[in-house]
């Protein structure tokens, strides 16, 4: 799937999603998260309040950058389609650069997340209940492509193949943009056909 494929509506929503949360960090860092309001984050974003209640619950949740697409069970079918009879790994590759947009290359804002979470220690519960609803519903999500997929099926489709696979493909696109810049498609490529050789590798044994 090329980049251009990507709907323009859910690239606009990347953009400003990523905008928001962008100038919350930077609010935050500048003069403390209690001090930072939604108003002054809307401003700088140059976005209406009201906006940013159509990407985040909280200011918290803003300073975090969850950057992730809607995780609801309407937006992930949607997803869904998108991916729709590609190979099971190819589907959650493109998957997951659908629902999380392509930051994995922005080592910049991981290290601002690391330093805000340790400024701001509240913030820690937040991030780890976050963390642990976007694992559900993704890895929910790839039990369905696992499930669609032929070589596959509803009984190979299980809750442990889909994490595991998942595991696989979120630390591949990591390292892959890390090392190798931030192209989508060369980084899809890539982590497709790493996946793809260390499979032949294990059955191979």
């Amino acid at each position: 799937m090329h980049d251009t494929e990507m709907g323009l509506r859910d690239r606009k929503r990347i953009e400003t999603r990523t905008r928001i949360a962008e100038s919350a960090r930077t609010l935050a860092l500048e003069q403390d998260i209690d001090r930072t309001t939604i108003e002054q984050i809307a401003a700088r974003a140059d976005i209406s309040p009201r906006t940013f209640f159509n990407y985040f619950e909280s200011k918290e949740d803003a300073v975090l950058g969850h950057t992730e697409l809607d995780l609801s069970a309407e937006a992930l079918e949607a997803h869904l389609r998108t991916v729709a009879g590609e190979p099971a790994a190819q589907a959650v590759v493109d998957l997951a650069f659908l629902v999380f947009g392509d930051t994995f290359g922005d080592e910049r804002h991981r290290n601002e997340r690391k330093e805000l979470i340790v400024r701001f220690p509240q913030l820690m519960r937040r991030q780890v209940t976050r963390m642990t609803a976007v694992a559900e519903a993704m890895t929910g999500a790839v039990r369905t492509v696992l499930e669609r997929d032929p070589a596959w099926g509803p009984e190979a489709a299980t809750p442990q193949a889909a994490e595991m696979l998942l595991g696989m493909v979120m630390t591949a696109l990591r390292t892959s943009a890390r090392s190798d810049g931030s192209d989508p498609e060369q980084v899809r490529t890539q982590v497709v056909a790493l996946m793809r050789d260390t499979a032949a590798r294990i059955t191979a044994d």
